[in-house]
């Protein structure tokens, strides 16, 4: 238990040692997120927040014995979401371009890693559901590929995108704890230090200004490979301490988030991963609220869906359909 705490620490102090040594280097590369268009922050600001956590969550991994770390597949991996993000944040990637690669990624997930998705329980009420290999393949891209989608649309608020993950990567470590497999707790905490590093620097709280940096999208896509690899590795488990449907309900407001823009997107003719001021945070922000009052109404809503989601399954002992009944019924109230 010491080393974790030892491991927790060096990914926060990681990451903030870090963002103070690449902010200057970013405004000297030009890497930087400016005003203008559908972005009303002021002032240039660098678009580090990504490699910060990642390096961060490095340092805390390998301060680790063997038996808790992750296998060296997951580090690989989401190396690769980084190195994705950053060509994005930098190049503006063409959306089929950033899509053909995640897949790609996924696929050394599933070959590689040997970690797909063959067990999804019975949350349709009519018997276990598993997946035969090539099946199993489609549904783990499809799922991991949306997680990292979904952190990505929903990073449109200061401190919206790094609370979402925080939120979540608290519920898995919470349930985790319980399980049998060390390296999925290990990197929820872990990363979990990383990303309260890089709050510091990007949440609304006012004496930050000077020192503020985006996660952009290397950091989004951090975080939803890291959320996905570690529900996935979770439901799989033998014994696994929540039922799979569950976990929806961990990354609950962004899976929201992602599906109504998108079907909204798909009604006005649009292609779903064009930009607009649709999602969540831009309607509270239309209604009136502060982006301090936006980001406390949706983080509000998260850590309810998460709390829902353990009571219905831990407490309630509720049928898996009946979870996944009332998971849509959330997603239409949110």
């Amino acid at each position: 238990m010491q080393s974790l705490y030892l491991s927790v620490g060096a990914a926060l102090f990681g990451t903030v040692v870090l963002a103070l040594l690449l902010r200057p280097v970013a405004r000297s590369l030009d890497f930087v997120d400016k005003p203008g268009g559908r972005k009303q922050h002021a002032g240039e600001v660098p678009v580090i927040g990504g490699i910060a956590m990642f390096v961060g969550l490095s340092l805390g991994l390998s301060l680790l014995p063997d038996t808790a770390r992750p296998p060296a597949s997951f580090t690989a991996t989401a190396f690769g979401f980084v190195c994705l993000g950053l060509l994005d944040d930098r190049l503006n990637l063409p959306s089929i371009f950033r899509l053909l690669v995640q897949l790609g990624a996924v696929l050394v997930m599933v070959f590689v890693g040997g970690l797909g998705v063959h067990y999804v329980g019975a949350p349709f009420g009519a018997g276990t559901v598993i997946f035969e290999p090539w099946a199993s393949a489609i549904v783990t891209m499809m799922l991991v590929v949306g997680a990292v989608n979904a952190l990505n649309m929903v990073d449109g608020l200061d401190g919206l995108a790094g609370s979402m993950g925080l939120v979540a990567l608290i519920a898995v470590a919470g349930v985790g704890v319980f399980g049998v497999n060390t390296p999925i707790f290990s990197v929820s905490v872990v990363l979990a230090g990383a990303v309260i590093g890089f709050l510091m620097f990007n949440l609304p709280l006012g004496f930050n200004q000077r020192l503020r940096i985006f996660m952009g999208d290397a950091g989004s896509m951090l975080l939803g490979f890291s959320l996905a690899w570690t529900m996935v590795a979770l439901s799989q488990e033998p014994e696994t301490p929540v039922e799979p449907v569950t976990l929806l309900w961990f990354a609950a407001v962004p899976i929201f988030d992602m599906v109504s823009t998108a079907v909204g997107r798909l009604l006005r003719g649009q292609s779903p991963m064009s930009a607009d001021n649709t999602h969540l945070h831009h309607r509270l922000l239309k209604k009136g609220l502060t982006v301090r009052l936006s980001l406390l109404v949706l983080v509000g809503f998260a850590v309810i869906w998460a709390a829902t989601g353990l009571f219905l399954d831990i407490v309630a002992n509720a049928p898996e359909w009946v979870s996944l009944v009332a998971f849509v019924a959330a997603g239409a109230l949110t």
